[in-house]
């Protein structure tokens, strides 16, 4: 697995051992920045369920502010801290090793991009977007970045969130969701 494109394009990420870990493919991963295009820059950026932290070190690439990683494995967090120490994307970045249930609960600061891949067997993926429509980490012009299997049927709305946008690549199926009516992707 690579980084696909930005300032550290081409550097090869670490995997974490065992197969609990689904990483985004990098045909994926391609697709889902040429949809966000320029929504990237300058941007915030909260990779929920971070696994290798491919997402969120692909954002860092293409020009985000920052990104907190998010993942409750320890050791893949270590993996996610040596994949931003070989991009040298550390100082622009902060892993927090806790469930994303107790990181949406203790995070106060609005994100502009929220990626969101919590596993296809995850117990509870529509109450884990409700609450993220709910949290604090929503500002008026989040976008968040929803990868799941396509055998999942998403509601119209979840909490400030609107389903806006929504494409299936094999196996995965990316959703689109963003504050409010006006907004569109």
């Amino acid at each position: 697995m690579r980084v696909v494109a930005g300032r550290v394009k081409g550097h090869h990420l670490r995997m974490p051992k065992g197969s609990e870990t689904r990483p985004t493919s990098d045909k994926v991963r391609e697709a889902i920045f040429s949809i966000l295009s320029d929504a990237v820059e300058d941007r915030r950026v909260l990779d929920l369920f971070a696994g290798t932290g491919a997402m969120g070190i692909e954002a860092l690439s293409r020009g985000a502010s920052f990104c907190v990683f998010v993942e409750r494995r320890r050791p893949v967090c270590d993996v996610i801290r040596a994949n931003l120490a070989h991009t040298r994307l550390t100082e622009e970045s902060r892993v927090l090793c806790m469930p994303v249930e107790r990181a949406l609960s203790v995070l106060d600061e609005p994100f502009g991009l929220i990626l969101l891949d919590p596993p296809y067997q995850y117990p509870d993926l529509h109450g884990i977007i409700t609450m993220l429509g709910e949290a604090r980490v929503i500002e008026d012009d989040t976008v968040v970045v929803f990868e799941h299997s396509p055998r999942v049927i998403l509601a119209e709305r979840y909490g400030r969130l609107a389903l806006k946008r929504q494409k299936v690549y094999g196996d995965t199926a990316v959703s689109l969701l963003a504050v409010g009516e006006e907004q569109t992707l």
